[in-house]
């Protein structure tokens, strides 16, 4: 008898910890407790295809700024390289952006002999060296997407440094990432879901501590090999996305330009299917202070307009969760007429400038469209068509609007419900 008591609590506390639920996802605004939210419905990683993936960073670097500029005046200044063969071109990758290294054999120019020298490289060099070899399956795509700029070794290193800094924040026992990086860290929870962040921050940690322990080229090569093999190629194109996204702007642009960017990205589940997935606004993404992960809690840090209305309990999706359409004519045919006496409104208008800069999914979504009464509805086009000099001097309320970002235009949308009872 005292065996099976044994037995059953053993049984008990086995399918305790299986239950437990792994990858929830906590919303800090510092107001509060925190917000855990979890999705609607099951989420699963947005696979990126590696044409896609091709085009989408070269629309991303061939769209950064790059500044030229000389040390004296009247002088020509170089503004192009030239270009070789793919192989090459990567081995610029790893020379510039990762530290550094030859293949093995004699040694060449300034790289890195590894057979010789790998016990004097930095973890951190080893880091980048062993992830550099497992994005050796993106090397050619990286080499077209780069070849047509001015200088592609920059890109290359702003890309490599990001890659590898981001990677190096995942290796923490108790990962916590800030600016750039939870930006990078937020995108990547959108696109891959809680689950497979969680999987892609243990492969990084691995890796860490397999490239740290390693003392020859070989190991190294093993290394990056298992990390590519646990990652997969999908999720490779992802984390080199997102990470160009963040650093080739500097997050210069706010949320205006931040929306443009992502509503480019492949397959990007953008707007209210976004939030569904996180429960963060995908138009403030860039107001993610923080992202740390501990005992496989995703917390993110960010203000409470960030917070989509899902999350907070507001605005409840349909039973096929919160969904976004590339048109305002396709949302209504799948959601029908808005009812009786009552008309679809745009919480944040979809002008012609709104839908060009924010993307039609941040526009048109289950939760940026609701349907309010129709008197309502005439009062508030009414309004918006008006002008209020204290407000938009002698524009239109509109055309003051139009060049506020998404968060602005959405808060004094907000307001304006509240202002004609139409709260939703």
């Amino acid at each position: 008898m005292p065996f099976r008591v044994h037995l059953a609590v053993l049984l008990l506390a086995l399918l305790s910890a299986c239950a437990t639920p792994r990858g929830r996802v906590r919303l800090d605004t510092g107001e509060g407790p925190p917000i855990e939210y979890r999705p609607p419905f099951p989420v699963r990683a947005v696979a990126v295809g590696a044409g896609a993936f091709e085009k989408a960073l070269t629309d991303l670097i061939l769209a950064a700024p790059l500044r030229l500029r000389t040390s004296r005046q009247s002088n020509w200044v170089r503004a192009s390289y030239p270009t070789s063969d793919a192989d090459s071109r990567w081995q610029r990758v790893t020379d510039r952006g990762f530290g550094g290294f030859c293949e093995p054999g004699p040694r060449r120019g300034d790289c890195i002999s590894l057979l010789e020298d790998v016990m004097g490289l930095s973890d951190w060099d080893k880091l980048g060296v062993a992830l550099a070899l497992s994005l050796e399956p993106l090397k050619a795509s990286i080499s077209r997407a780069v070849e047509d700029t001015l200088a592609p070794q920059l890109f290359y290193s702003v890309i490599a440094t990001g890659l590898v800094t981001w990677a190096a924040l995942a290796a923490n026992p108790e990962p916590a990432f800030t600016k750039a990086a939870a930006i990078i860290s937020a995108l990547l929870l959108i696109y891959l879901g809680a689950e497979t962040f969680l999987e892609l921050v243990e492969a990084s940690q691995d890796l860490k501590l397999a490239t740290d322990r390693a003392t020859t080229w070989e190991e190294l090569g093993q290394s990056g090999q298992r990390f590519a093999a646990r990652v997969g190629p999908s999720i490779a194109r992802v984390l080199v996305l997102a990470v160009t996204v963040a650093v080739s702007h500097g997050m210069t642009g706010g949320a205006s330009l931040l929306a443009a960017r992502l509503s480019t990205l492949p397959n990007f589940p953008g707007g209210a299917a976004g939030a569904a997935r996180v429960g963060v606004t995908v138009t403030s993404l860039e107001q993610v202070r923080a992202v740390s992960v501990s005992g496989g809690v995703i917390t993110l840090a960010l203000p409470s307009t960030a917070v989509a209305m899902v999350a907070k309990g507001r605005g409840a999706p349909p039973a096929g969760g919160v969904q976004s359409w590339g048109s305002f004519s396709a949302l209504k045919r799948a959601r029908g007429p808005a009812g009786t006496g009552k008309q679809w409104h745009h919480i944040v208008e979809q002008t012609d400038g709104n839908v060009q800069r924010f993307g039609p999914h941040a526009v048109h979504n289950t939760e940026n469209v609701i349907a309010i009464d129709e008197a309502v509805h005439q009062r508030i086009s009414a309004y918006y068509s008006s002008k209020e000099f204290a407000l938009s001097g002698s524009q239109t309320v509109r055309q003051w609007l139009s060049s506020q970002s998404f968060q602005a235009q959405r808060d004094f949308g907000m307001k304006t419900l509240i202002r004609f009872g139409a709260v939703p």
